[in-house]
């Protein structure tokens, strides 16, 4: 059974890395950002442990700088929910910023919308 949140020292354990490694890529990477929980020890989702697996790949063994990792990183993950804004909302859409694959984006969308409110649930029930 897999579970529902990895603590920092098993996320570490798992992708053979450093926690201080970790909590840089943190700092680096927008897009990773594991929640805390009342504690304030970071607890990392299924989604956030294949973001590192991810990140890792980039820069171990594709070699790739920070830069090359976060653009990568971006096309692979892409805008989550969480990193709307407002202001992002409130764009009118214009041929130019119309997306080409509809279908895949709406899919992607959706199961990032699935991931926001199951861990909306999980903060709920705690």
């Amino acid at each position: 059974m897999q579970k529902l949140y990895y603590s920092i020292s098993e996320v570490s354990e798992i992708v053979a890395e450093e926690q201080h490694i970790l909590r840089y890529w943190e700092k680096e990477f927008n897009l990773l950002k594991p929640k805390k929980n009342r504690s304030g020890n970071r607890t990392y989702s299924e989604k956030d442990l294949q973001m590192i697996k991810s990140i890792k790949k980039f820069i171990r063994e594709e070699k790739l700088s920070l830069k090359g990792a976060k653009e990568q990183l971006a096309k692979s993950f892409g805008n989550s929910v969480e990193s709307l804004t407002i202001s992002n909302l409130e764009k009118p859409l214009s041929s130019s910023n119309v997306l080409v694959n509809k279908s895949e984006n709406n899919n992607q969308v959706l199961l990032q919308f699935i991931d926001f409110l199951k861990d909306l649930k999980k903060q709920i029930i705690l």
